[in-house]
């Protein structure tokens, strides 16, 4: 039997690989959005999405940055 995945968001691989290639990184969704070109409703879904997810964390005031396993 074969299934079906849920479609790959491109944006939400693009912003992983920001966040994996610069480990400081620290964005708002205005500036993923702004990264990315994409409307600020786009950009709150993949931030939260990736929060979910427990690879970004959100910091008190408003931006993300990467969850560090230690």
């Amino acid at each position: 039997m074969i299934t079906i995945a849920e479609p790959i968001d491109a944006d939400t691989l693009r912003i992983r690989h920001e966040f994996l290639t610069r480990q400081d990184l620290q964005l708002s969704a205005g500036g993923v959005a702004e990264l990315l070109g994409v409307p600020l409703r786009h950009a709150v879904i993949i931030l939260e999405s990736l929060a979910q997810d427990r690879f970004l964390m959100p910091i008190a005031d408003g931006r993300y940055s990467r969850t560090i396993a230690r």
